[in-house]
């Protein structure tokens, strides 16, 4: 069991940071269901991970946003290192393949799975704050995050850029425009039970929108993005 030293090298580079403790940068890949004796899981790691990435994203907000009010911070904060946020950065840094899984979370497609590579990441950020210091793991955590703000300084742009609850969101520009809330409609359903595709139609504010899903959750929200996306495009300020 060891990592595969030019994914480590790949890593180094994409993040900033060399690993001079090998053995505990392993620790960060090795998932519970990994069973051998001597050996220790992310766990530990991820539990100071989580952390060391919450403080890290609420700095570099507080100080790109300085108008900003507290609610959309929080937001905004909550957004970038939800489980999905994460994952995606793990998977953007190719987290997966350096995973070290036991035979049964194998089969499961464990390196695919969100929870997963949210929790390695974080434990791979603990691994940085522990042999590298506060100011090396902030530095990592704004080389992987601030790319992900853009050129934006306005935290409304940002918020529609990564927010994920585009239902919810689309409720709340309906609302303060005083117009009716947002209206799904099912317009067309695929598929056995077992591997469905939906399609859904939003409607609001005049605009229609379309957007498919393997559920009818997903769907929506994919229909309330689509809307977002065409609401953006018509006034410049959504």
């Amino acid at each position: 069991m060891a990592l595969d030293r030019q994914l480590v090298k790949e890593l180094e580079t994409a993040i900033g940071f060399r690993f001079h403790d090998i053995d505990l940068l392993e620790q960060a890949f090795v998932h519970p269901s990994l069973d051998a004796a001597g050996v220790t899981s992310y766990q530990r790691l991820e539990f100071l991970g989580d952390e060391v990435v919450g403080l890290a994203v609420s700095t570099l907000l507080y100080r790109r946003f300085p108008d900003a009010e507290e609610g959309k911070l929080s937001r905004a904060r909550a957004n970038l290192i939800d489980e999905a946020g994460l994952a995606e950065m793990a998977r953007a840094l190719g987290l997966g393949a350096l995973m070290l899984l036991g035979k049964g979370e194998e089969k499961t497609h464990g390196r695919e799975k969100d929870s997963i590579l949210a929790d390695m990441f974080e434990a791979l950020m603990a691994v940085i704050y522990l042999t590298g210091g506060w100011d090396k793991a902030f530095a990592a955590v704004d080389r992987i995050f601030t790319p992900r703000f853009g050129a934006s300084r306005d935290i409304d742009a940002l918020l529609l850029h990564i927010d994920r609850d585009h239902k919810t969101r689309l409720q709340e520009i309906a609302q303060d425009q005083g117009q009716p809330l947002p209206e799904y409609i099912i317009v067309e359903k695929q598929g056995p039970d077992h591997e469905s595709l939906f399609t859904v139609e939003c409607r609001t504010m005049g605009f229609t929108a379309q957007g498919s899903g393997r559920n009818r959750k997903a769907a929506e929200q994919e229909s309330a993005r689509r809307l977002l996306a065409l609401l953006r495009g018509d006034t410049g300020k959504k």
